[in-house]
């Protein structure tokens, strides 16, 4: 996709063309009377008080001569007039690019594009992308260049306090904190960007005491800029909005050009009244630290967007996630699930680096769940509700089942075999063969198929979940997945496929017919046959023979998975269909439109 431009103003009709001097006269005026004069302005970014109403977490004033912007996601910004906080009515408005983040954003992308310098003397295009920490008010920068820059801090700082400088180089990250932050390329100033606090939930106890009542004319950020605090019979002063229909105009090459505003006024509305019984979160995660019972009062641009998620009972949690059912307002009278992907491990605690890094790999999981899942519509796959990027959460059916690892349920707490019968194997078997069919079916690999990622009762039947591993079958991953269900093909060319899902839906069989104890049990240090390997380190630094320890760990499981392939009953249905969906050449395997036909012909029979 090519580089969109955004300009700040709109061309004027003339019968004859201008010359090149009137243009560049035309420029400079149409600039000085949309921006100002940036370099000599006394007013800092960090001193405009921005909407109290809405999720704005960016302001961004470019520094280059001809002013454009392309910003990667033209819905969530635009431009705002914006007095400064302590600045008379009568001042003039500054205009800045305000940066909102919505439940869909993990990210917000920019491209300014280089430009010749007086000396002629080119300074190279900028892109950089800022992710949103769903855990603090930090954002992490990542310098998307070819090139490096240099990011200072110019928010005012206590006098003798020592500045922030980093060099960034390309596809390196750097977190920040709020604040006012410079980027200059080649010594050039190109960009300012502010970032903002977050606007708080609102965590409403189950019960309080009435002095604990919270507003939002309370809620302020660190800096006490976000919002006014007023009287009922104040007005707000009102700022300048592009209305949608006049924000922005294509033409043939696709430009996006920024129009200047008719009087259009934003007025903010005034903070709300008591609705209760609350208390305010400033930071933190608030769908993490709530306890049972407790409600958390999600804030949205409008009242449309708005909602409320109680928590009731835990499910799950790990290092890297937290699942627990809850109410949600957006599907009253049903239970549903939540589950919220974790920024910070006890792992990297106390390293802002690793932490900056999960950040990202966490977000991107996130929205590739949410992108793959929102759109299945299959009885045997978890139906999504929705989900919110500011918290890295997903709300889902709750499917009233257990998974096939669940220990005490379906796996049995002595001996780690499958706790079901064969008619609950050939349930399994049917419905996520028939699910995997239907992914497979849209151009998508699950990657992750394995008990744990499997729901069963008898009732419902069996239903996958957790698509959060998945991708497009022309994009396999190199890594990911879980060790005991990865294909054989993948040791020798990491290839990866829907035949990947089948291979491992076949082991999962396995388990399923009592063939080999829970898999994943191996991995346990305590166990007595340990037996463990990093999917990541397969391919990396093999010996002269081509061996790592992880490559040989796998090889001794894929001998085991072999045995356990031969002692197949062959005249058994069931278990000749599994041998084949565990064949080594991924080319030979079965595919899951076969698994579907063969249950046509009475499969159920021995």
């Amino acid at each position: 996709m090519g580089e969109v431009r955004a300009y700040s103003e709109a061309s004027e009709e003339k019968t004859e063309p201008f010359s090149q001097s009137e243009i560049e006269a035309r420029m400079q005026s149409s600039r000085r009377g949309q921006f100002g004069d940036v370099a000599n302005s006394a007013v800092s970014l960090d001193n405009l008080v921005v909407p109290p109403d809405e999720d704005i977490r960016i302001l961004m004033r470019p520094l280059t001569r001809d002013r454009s912007v392309s910003p990667g996601n033209q819905e969530v910004c635009r431009w705002l007039a914006l007095h400064a906080e302590v600045a008379d009515q009568e001042q003039s408005q500054h205009r800045v690019l305000a940066v909102t983040q919505t439940p869909r954003d993990i990210s917000f992308s920019v491209r300014i594009p280089g430009e010749r310098l007086d000396d002629a003397s080119p300074r190279p295009p900028l892109w950089c992308e800022l992710y949103y920490d769903p855990a603090s008010d930090n954002q992490i920068l990542v310098n998307r260049s070819h090139v490096p820059f240099t990011l200072s801090k110019v928010s005012q700082l206590p006098a003798g306090s020592p500045g922030e400088e980093y060099d960034v180089n390309p596809n390196f990250h750097k977190a920040l904190a709020p604040g006012t932050w410079r980027i200059k390329v080649n010594e050039s100033e190109v960009l300012d960007f502010r970032i903002l606090e977050k606007r708080p939930a609102r965590l409403r106890a189950p019960s309080s005491d009435s002095s604990t009542v919270s507003t939002m004319s309370d809620v302020v950020n660190s800096a006490g800029k976000r919002s006014f605090v007023a009287d009922e019979d104040d007005l707000l002063t009102p700022e300048k909005k592009l209305r949608p229909s006049e924000s922005a105009s294509k033409n043939e090459d696709g430009v996006i050009m920024f129009l200047p505003p008719k009087t259009n006024p934003l007025v903010f509305p005034l903070p709300t009244a008591e609705k209760g019984k609350e208390l305010a979160t400033a930071n933190g995660h608030p769908l993490l630290d709530m306890q049972p019972d407790e409600t958390v009062e999600i804030p949205g641009g409008c009242e449309l967007d708005e909602y409320t998620i109680t928590k009731r009972d835990p499910i799950a949690s790990s290092s890297l996630s937290s699942v627990f059912t809850a109410d949600y307002s957006n599907v009253p009278d049903s239970v549903i699930v939540v589950k919220v992907l974790k920024t910070r491990t006890p792992a990297i605690a106390h390293n802002d680096a690793a932490t900056a890094r999960n950040v990202i790999h966490q977000a991107d999981i996130w929205l590739r769940e949410l992108q793959y899942q929102e759109d299945l519509q299959h009885r045997s796959i978890v139906r999504l509700y929705g989900g919110d990027a500011r918290f890295l959460s997903l709300y889902m059916e709750h499917v009233d089942a257990r998974d096939l690892a669940s220990r005490g349920v379906w796996r049995s707490s002595g001996t780690d075999l499958f706790a079901g019968d064969r008619s609950d194997a050939l349930r399994i078997l049917r419905d996520i063969a028939s699910a995997l069919h239907y992914i497979h079916d849209r151009g998508l690999v699950h990657n992750d198929i394995k008990p744990g990622n499997i729901l069963y009762s008898r009732e419902r039947g069996a239903v996958l979940c957790d698509l959060g591993l998945s991708t497009y079958a022309k994009n396999p991953p190199s890594i990911g997945g879980t060790p005991w269900y990865v294909p054989p093909e993948f040791v020798a060319v990491k290839q990866r496929g829907a035949a990947s899902d089948v291979w491992a839906l076949g082991v999962t069989m396995l388990y399923v017919l009592g063939k080999t104890s829970f898999p994943d049990a191996r991995g346990h240090r305590a166990h007595p046959r340990h037996l463990h390997w990093l999917i990541s380190k397969v391919h990396h630094h093999r010996d002269r023979n081509g061996h790592t320890d992880a490559v040989a760990n796998m090889r001794q499981w894929l001998s085991e998975v072999n045995g356990m392939r031969s002692s197949l009953n062959m005249q058994d249905k069931l278990e000749r269909l599994v041998h084949d969906m565990l064949l080594p050449n991924p080319h030979l395997r079965v595919t899951t439109k076969d698994i579907i036909g063969r249950f046509g012909e009475q499969i159920t029979e021995r």
